[in-house]
């Protein structure tokens, strides 16, 4: 397995870490913030994503941010790309992953988390983009929330990562791949 593909891996790994929490527990979480904060503590808690790396103007920094400036906006949380870190000045590094994350959204925040960030702002340089949304106990907006995501897994280069369903919380996690 090359070894961006265990990055991802980890990163897919946390992100079902993040979904299996929040289905059994949905009240845990109280806002948008608590998800990206619990799943930006999951990843840093990996070995891969905890250690610091060093520009090339021989800046040290860590890999995972948070409200991560971008073209159009901010992504909720993003990995940069470990191995070309070294090879960038700080301002001008790489995403290897990208995470927008909704909680209790309508349709049209989905559809503008995935198209604005990951289609339309291609110029964000994003080589995994994720979109998660999390719904508690029966919200009205699920059915529309899914028939986007069916929408949107048609297009090319994205893929249902993970759906779940119980009485008490949903979830979907849609996954676009850009290389």
């Amino acid at each position: 397995m090359r070894e961006r593909d265990v990055y991802v891996s980890k990163i897919e790994e946390c992100i079902n870490k993040l979904i299996d929490k929040f289905t059994e527990y949905p009240h845990y979480f109280k806002s948008e913030f608590d998800l990206q904060s619990y799943l930006y503590h999951l990843m840093v808690s990996q070995n891969e994503f905890h250690r610091e790396r060093v520009t090339k103007s021989g800046i040290p920094i860590g890999i995972i941010h948070t409200e991560y400036p971008v073209i159009g906006g901010r992504f909720d949380l993003v990995v940069l790309d470990p191995n070309l870190v070294s090879e960038l000045s700080l301002n001008n590094q790489k995403m290897l992953c990208a995470i927008e994350i909704g909680l209790e959204k309508y349709y049209d925040h989905f559809e503008k988390d995935y198209s604005e960030k990951f289609v339309e702002e291609a110029g964000n340089d994003v080589s995994n983009g994720y979109v998660l949304h999390f719904v508690k106990d029966e919200s009205v907006h699920w059915k529309d929330i899914v028939d986007a995501v069916n929408q949107v897994i048609n297009m090319e280069a994205s893929s249902l990562l993970r759906k779940e369903e119980t009485p008490q919380a949903k979830v979907i996690a849609v996954k676009s791949v850009f290389i």
